[in-house]
């Protein structure tokens, strides 16, 4: 059986980014197939057949796009919703058990295939810890903040003295609260002395404090394999993102501006990718008025689709080439 397909593993409400490496894909002789993993199970089929004999695993598309196991060249792991389109008036005591039995599946599918990932399902998982990410950034030679993990107020008042009174604070994870009908997203924040008397609900969920970094530019620098691409933005280019870019984020889509990364800094970048076990990273970098280049964190699946629409890096064409050539080259 000839291995000409890629499958995508996505949401029915993804960006262009999937529908640009398909063609891509298509104009090297591979299939792009989409897994809508939000229409799983109610629209999306797979058979997970293990015998003595060995496995043979069938997915099928909404579209009735019939994939084997033995077509599948390469898996792109991009986004993962298993279970959102179940029925919302579907009973909770069914709709929990149903949405963990279809992670699951989706899971035991893709671990299943016998081809290369982009990435692994567990390898993104672990490099998402970020303390992990940070211990190992440090051994590979990126420069790092002063950062604090905890859910201890006096730790954070110790930290905040160690380093003059200039913290901000963030969470590990993208999410947001619901407050007076109004979805709020937790971004970056300053901590203000004030704050220090207010630390007690710490004991109710833990928090990252991090030096504060005065910024020159913000770089967002994605790996791809052996390639890093990288974009710059002024932190003052938009009001109301001083602290965090994400903030205004659909107001700067067009003000990114390409940046020419030093050698060594790319260097390293790649190696924390591949100390990682990752071919695909999005790392967040602070270029300080001094020229220091600080590592704030990476994310193994972040977003880089604005980068190819408005300032044309050639992203989606680099993840293309890794998915066909089975992840980055020995050099």
């Amino acid at each position: 059986m000839k291995k000409n397909k890629v499958v995508i593993v996505t949401h029915s409400n993804d960006n262009p980014s999937i529908d640009v490496v398909s063609e891509y894909l298509k104009e090297r002789g591979i299939q792009a197939v989409r897994l809508n993993s939000d229409l799983f199970p109610t629209q999306v089929t797979i058979e997970n057949h293990q015998t003595n004999e060995g496995s043979n695993n069938r997915l099928i598309t909404e579209a009735g796009i019939a994939v084997e196991s033995g077509e599948v060249l390469a898996l792109w792991y991009r986004r993962f919703q298993p279970a959102k389109g179940l029925p919302k008036d579907m009973e909770a005591s069914f709709k929990g058990p149903s949405a963990e039995e279809s992670k699951r599946t989706l899971l035991g599918y893709m671990d299943s295939l016998d081809c290369f990932k982009l990435d692994d399902y567990w390898s993104i998982r672990h490099a998402s810890n970020k303390e992990f990410q940070l211990m190992l950034a440090r051994k590979v030679g990126l420069d790092l903040p002063n950062t604090l993990t905890t859910n201890s107020p006096k730790a954070v008042r110790e930290f905040y003295h160690a380093n003059q009174g200039n913290i901000i604070t963030k969470m590990q994870t993208s999410f947001s609260v619901w407050e007076d009908g109004q979805e709020q997203v937790v971004f970056t924040n300053k901590v203000e002395e004030p704050h220090l008397e207010q630390l007690e609900s710490l004991n109710l969920c833990p928090m990252v404090f991090q030096a504060h970094i005065e910024k020159e530019v913000e770089l967002r620098a994605t790996v791809v394999g052996n390639k890093v691409f990288c974009a710059a933005i002024n932190p003052n280019e938009v009001s109301g993102m001083e602290l965090d870019w994400r903030k205004r984020g659909q107001h700067t889509l067009d003000k990114w501006m390409p940046y020419e990364l030093p050698q060594e800094i790319s260097d390293k970048l790649v190696q924390l990718t591949v100390a990682l076990g990752l071919n695909y990273g999005a790392a967040d970098i602070i270029v300080t008025p001094k020229g220091e280049y600080k590592f704030l964190e990476i994310n193994p699946c972040g977003e880089f689709y604005w980068m190819d629409a408005f300032q044309q890096l050639g992203i989606c064409e680099a993840i293309a080439e890794n998915l066909l050539a089975g992840g980055r080259s020995k050099v």
